[in-house]
């Protein structure tokens, strides 16, 4: 509760209003007081005045009942005072209560000091109108007024001759009022204004304490469980503050935080789902991957078996080739039936010894840089090699090769491996049936002189879109389990590690060409 903004507002307005009421109470009240002090001084003045006046005459007639009766009967008016008239040695002459006569004043008494020395040497003198304050008991306080009676020539030559004519005071009248009623009334209004002061803070407490409370600290508690909601997570939340104010303003910017929070939160979510998408297919896409590296060792295992087992054909095919010729001299030249069946079996024997020597030089790994090559060769090699498969018996093939090509450097068996794949990737693009035309010439760019490679097929063509994804790894149109999208990007990083470039052009429905750019003069 002490650290509550509410309290600390409470006590710090409080703090003020008391200080406001305290200056407020100096500044009204007790000046209000003080001015009433000062108009009952004045009003004992003027009543003392008055009864100078009125008992002047008969002092100088010398009518002591008069003068007794008349103080008497003030009294009696209801002024509340007691009136003496003292002559100058301090004796009661005259008093409005009789039980007051024929007594003295004490010599210590506040009037014997301002008309005597402090030796008792008596000094008669104008004190001009005094008043002070006595307090007696219970009774509160009483006013006390003397004022001197002057000797006047009327007064040293009236009838009593009491004074002679050198003395210039012939006594004092003083007067006691009772300031009882005044006090009370000073009282009740300092009791009035306490009770209305309390009642006043009161009330301005409670009501600073409502407004404070409705206005301040209920939207503040609503902005706090707001935050803490959205700590937890709860972005969705938003708070219910119509005020126009500052708080209002910071309520507003709450809600626009949550809203733009909430879409981050759904955009995160939305990524999040579309990462968890794309990891998806990436994990997909490694699997395939390994299983087309699988596939691709075992091809290359397959390969390197196959030229082992090609190597170990060569030598029965040559010893069929050397026997069978051996034979055929011996035949005489009139068995004709046996000479061409022996021909027959030499022309067989010498096509799969070929075939196993374009084998054998495809396979080999000889550094680039060591060798060069024959295009038209590697072309006629490439065919030697498919076209005995079951897939190009239906397959025509024409060839425009341009013979001023020169040899160029490179590894001939792997632009052999770019021509069968091109070749293959045609026969299955035709469903082994169509045609496909092989060009070669010798073309002059930017001052670079090379050889350019065709091969055009009569397929349906490679749609427009995936004209930019054929050379990507792993890519391929074909059905699952007849192609493993590497052999285009294969033969890409052959074509360019012999410093050449390789791309294709179609349209829809009217087959392919790709196109093999290789330097003539390779710096």
């Amino acid at each position: 509760m002490r650290n509550t903004v509410n309290l600390k507002i409470m006590v710090s307005l409080s703090a003020l209003l008391m200080v406001g009421a305290l200056i407020f109470w100096y500044k009204f009240i007790f000046r209000a007081n003080e001015e009433m002090l000062v108009k009952a001084t004045e009003d004992a003045a003027y009543t003392i005045e008055i009864i100078r006046n009125s008992i002047r005459y008969n002092m100088m007639s010398n009518h002591s009942e008069v003068i007794q009766n008349t103080l008497e009967n003030t009294t009696e008016a209801g002024l509340h005072a007691i009136i003496r008239v003292i002559d100058h040695n301090g004796n009661i002459k005259f008093s409005s209560n009789k039980n007051d006569l024929g007594k003295s004043i004490p010599p210590d008494s506040m009037i014997c000091k301002e008309c005597h020395a402090a030796d008792g040497k008596i000094i008669l003198k104008d004190t001009g109108r005094n008043f002070f304050f006595v307090e007696k008991g219970s009774h509160g306080r009483t006013l006390k007024s003397f004022i001197p009676v002057k000797n006047e020539s009327s007064c040293s030559t009236a009838a009593c001759h009491v004074h002679a004519p050198d003395a210039t005071i012939n006594g004092i009248i003083e007067a006691e009022f009772s300031m009882s009623r005044l006090d009370r009334k000073f009282k009740e209004n300092n009791l009035d204004v306490l009770i209305l002061g309390i009642i006043f803070l009161a009330l301005i407490a409670v009501t600073l304490y409502l407004l404070v409370s409705k206005l301040v600290i209920k939207p503040i508690i609503i902005i706090s469980e707001g935050i803490k909601m959205v700590t937890r997570g709860y972005y969705g939340h938003t708070l219910d503050i119509r005020a126009n104010d500052e708080l209002g303003s910071l309520g507003h910017a709450y809600n626009d935080m949550t809203k733009e929070l909430r879409a981050g939160k759904n955009e995160l979510e939305e990524k999040t789902r579309a990462l968890s998408e794309i990891m998806e297919q990436k994990s997909r896409e490694v699997r395939k991957t390994q299983k087309q590296y699988m596939y691709t060792e075992k091809l290359a295992s397959l390969g390197r078996m196959a030229a082992s087992v090609a190597h170990e054909l060569n030598s029965p095919l040559t010893g069929i080739i050397v026997f069978a010729r051996l034979f055929l001299k011996r035949v005489p030249l009139e068995n004709k039936a046996d000479q061409d069946d022996l021909k027959v079996i030499v022309e067989q024997a010498e096509k799969c010894s070929n075939i196993i020597a374009v084998l054998l030089g495809y396979s080999r790994t000889i550094p680039s840089d060591n060798l060069d090559m024959d295009i038209n060769k590697a072309i006629d090699n490439a065919l030697n090699i498919l076209k005995n498969q079951a897939r190009f018996y239906n397959v025509l093939i024409e060839k425009d090769l341009d013979p001023s090509v020169p040899r160029l450097q490179g590894d001939q068996s792997q632009i052999e491996q770019v021509f069968i794949n091109l070749l293959i990737n045609a026969s299955d693009a035709m469903n082994n049936k169509g045609k496909v035309i092989i060009r070669t010439r010798r073309f002059t760019e930017d001052v670079n002189e090379f050889a350019e490679v065709e091969f055009t097929d009569s397929g349906p063509g490679i749609p427009i879109e995936n004209l930019d994804k054929i050379f990507e790894p792993f890519y391929t149109t074909k059905p699952e389990g007849k192609g493993t999208g590497l052999g285009l990007a294969v033969s890409k990083g052959i074509v360019q590690n012999a410093g050449g470039r390789i791309f294709v052009k179609s349209k829809g429905g009217e087959g392919a060409s790709f196109f093999i750019h290789l330097p003539i003069n390779k710096v």
